[in-house]
């Protein structure tokens, strides 16, 4: 433990009080709930409570969980994302015992516990009227509300106060109330206060239940507000209207003797969710909205929240006084043990974030299970269960045939176990197909990754032989006690196309893999045969090395294999011809790449491509070059050529399928919890 004087992260660990409460650190965990830790139970499960107490645990003075009292949610399409969310039964005084079961959880690791809310109107009504955002009903019509009366409103207020109280009883800390949308310039009018012409007015009522929390509860019940600095604002639902940042401001000024924490959200939702593409560290825009916030005198705790992992960027901020606290979600989702690091000033440790969003959620036609991973974290969701799934071990030898991002993590995790490992990988570097992140600018998440298991690799002592492809009876010779294999996968070319080969059987054309690094040795016009996540970001790495770009694909949709929540399908916001805005695919910045979705390649002849479009229409596009990006094959008859060389064998990752980290980084994980 370092010195606490010397403590390179000492503000940030440091304590802080607010209201009549301390905050043990400057870490806020937003409402970030993974809902697949919560079954039928209409009451928060164990592997709810456990989560959130862990991450508590781990570092966070304040963790958030939403408001899930809705028990008709349940009752929607199977196939849609908020039927499998919790719901619990707040009707039911039984389940009150559970509510406070979590939050003292929370309070046994010394952390405060809001709830995110939301304020609820009689059926029919809302301030303004107009469209409900929301499903459509029965008749798939949407919903239309009846702007409230104004004897109405006081009545709405006072039944969320008591709402509150509920909460309070149980012994939740405060209440986060999402405030942005309500500044925002919809339709409907009033001619009352809550006029929509000025901040003033349409931000009145959300101002109004703020401080009438605060004059209920006073210091011992916290207020925060969650704000965009800029908007237009969310998920596509509301960006044809837009807030300036200065309007913001006057919003907060005048809330600001009823706040107790602004949570500042980046300016428009992909950048609340950043990825490679949008993001880089020290790019902040939110932080420099909390100086100017500063500077004007808001008196609240100011918390920045979108993509905050690094401490030595979260440290200089709080020491230049930028800001308060960060909103942090997805750093405690990638690594278990994120604020333990930190405080023990391991901080080279801390499993890097992919900002994948694939923690985030699922949405429709994703053939994937219902649930939200992590990609680098193999314990996620499963912590509360792993002291029945792992036993104790005894000291093995260990073998792993692999050194890419799944071979290295069953390294490390056979040492973590205590085991002498040897790992052998065929090239010259450790990594595997992660050396394309070397050439593409926006895989550095990628290769912050694979830089920080190659660290931990030699830092858990595993004993590395490179330029080496060892044949079985080497591998028999040296008795192991256990074997795993993680030899990976091939590109895969189809045969089905014509004139991919030669007479011989020789591919006549590059893959995406034989080209990371050999951009100008391409022509001008590059065709690229497979529109996978793969073949796409050839594409935009292409398209940013100076090349136009078309990409083929029999799928309706480019990168059907990505995550289609966020990722590259929401990178950034574009405009409309009209004015409005919508969140885009990151291909669509770029005016010179182009794609044909839904058509099958037959044919390939020097540099033109044949293919065949959903009516039967024949097709040819001539390029300068052509790339063939068909996915890949597994290495499954390598790998089980190693299968009786110990007494314990395991294939893991691309070599059984191919696959993604999330599922290869579980296989290693879990294997070798059980040699």
């Amino acid at each position: 433990m370092p010195d606490p004087i010397a403590h390179p992260y000492r503000t940030l660990m440091s304590s802080l009080r607010v209201g009549n409460h301390v905050l043990k650190s400057r870490f806020l965990y937003p409402n970030a709930s993974p809902h697949f830790l919560q079954g039928p139970e209409p009451y928060p499960a164990v592997g709810f409570r456990d989560f959130h107490a862990g991450v508590a645990r781990n570092g966070a003075a304040i963790v958030t969980i939403g408001e899930w009292d809705n028990m008709h949610q349940h009752e929607g399409p199977a196939d849609l994302d908020f039927t499998h969310m919790q719901a619990w039964d707040l009707s039911d005084p039984s389940v009150h015992n559970y509510m406070s079961l979590l939050a003292e959880e929370i309070h046994f690791y010394g952390s405060k516990l809001l709830v995110s809310a939301q304020v609820s109107w009689p059926d029919g009504y809302s301030l303004y009227g107009g469209e409900r955002f929301g499903p459509p009903g029965p008749d798939g019509k949407p919903f239309i509300d009846t702007a409230a009366p104004s004897e109405m409103i006081p009545d709405v207020i006072d039944a969320f106060v008591a709402k509150m109280a509920m909460y309070k009883n149980w012994g939740y800390d405060g209440v986060s109330l999402k405030c942005d949308i309500e500044l925002l310039p919809l339709e409907g009018t009033r001619t009352d206060d809550y006029e929509r012409e000025s901040i003033a007015g349409r931000s009145r009522f959300i101002r109004e239940v703020l401080a009438a929390v605060k004059r209920e509860f006073g210091g011992n019940f916290l207020t925060e507000a969650q704000i965009a600095w800029e908007m237009p604002w969310g998920y596509g639902q509301f960006q044809s209207v837009s807030v300036t940042a200065d309007e913001v401001m006057e919003f907060c000024k005048l809330a600001d003797s009823d706040v107790d924490i602004f949570q500042i959200r980046e300016h428009d939702g992909t950048r609340s969710h950043p990825t490679g593409y949008n993001f880089a560290f020290g790019d902040h825009p939110a932080v420099d909205y909390a100086r100017r916030m500063k500077g004007e005198g808001i008196t609240a705790l100011l918390a920045p929240i979108g993509g905050f992992q690094e401490p030595d960027e979260m440290e200089r901020y709080l020491q230049e006084g930028a800001c308060d606290l960060f909103g942090v979600a997805r750093a405690f989702i990638a690594d278990s043990e994120y604020g333990e690091k930190i405080l023990a000033g391991r901080a080279d440790d801390i499993t890097p974030c992919l900002k994948c969003n694939v923690c985030h959620g699922k949405i429709l036609e994703e053939p994937d299970p219902w649930l939200s991973v992590c990609c680098v974290n193999p314990r996620f969701g499963l912590e509360h269960e792993l002291p029945r799934l792992i036993q104790p071990t005894t000291r093995k030898k260990v073998c792993i045939i692999g050194g890419g991002p799944i071979g290295m993590r069953a390294a490390i995790a056979a040492a973590d176990r205590g085991h002498e490992v040897t790992l052998y990988e065929r090239s010259a570097a450790l990594g595997g197909q992660l050396a394309h992140t070397d050439h593409f600018d926006f895989k550095w998440p990628l290769r912050n990754y694979r830089d920080w298991l190659i660290r931990l690799v030699h830092k858990r002592g595993v004993r590395t032989v490179m330029n080496c492809a060892p044949d079985p009876q080497t591998i028999q010779s040296e008795c192991f006690d256990a074997v795993i294999a993680a030899t990976g996968a091939v590109p895969h070319v189809p045969r089905s196309i014509r004139g991919t080969y030669d007479d011989a059987g020789v591919l006549r054309y590059p893959t995406c893999d034989d080209m990371w690094g050999r951009e100008a040795e391409l022509g001008h016009h590059v065709l690229i045969i497979g529109g996978s996540e793969a073949g796409i970001e050839m594409g935009i790495h292409l398209v940013r090395s100076g090349h136009t770009v078309t990409v083929l694909t029999r799928q309706e949709r480019i990168a059907s294999d990505a995550s289609q929540l966020h990722y590259i399908t929401a990178s950034f916001v574009k405009e409309l011809p009209d004015g409005s805005t919508l969140e885009a695919p990151e291909w669509e910045r770029y005016e010179n790449l182009h794609t044909i979705v839904g058509v099958t390649t037959t044919q390939l002849s020097g540099t033109t491509a044949t293919y065949v479009d959903g009516d039967g229409r024949e097709h040819t596009v001539t390029g300068d070059d052509i790339v063939i990006c068909g996915g890949h094959r597994d290495r499954l008859e390598e790998a089980m050529s190693y299968a009786a060389t110990a007494p314990r064998f395991f294939a893991i990752g691309d070599c059984v399928a191919a696959g993604n980290l999330q599922v290869g980084g579980r296989q290693a994980f879990a294997r070798t919890s059980i040699i």
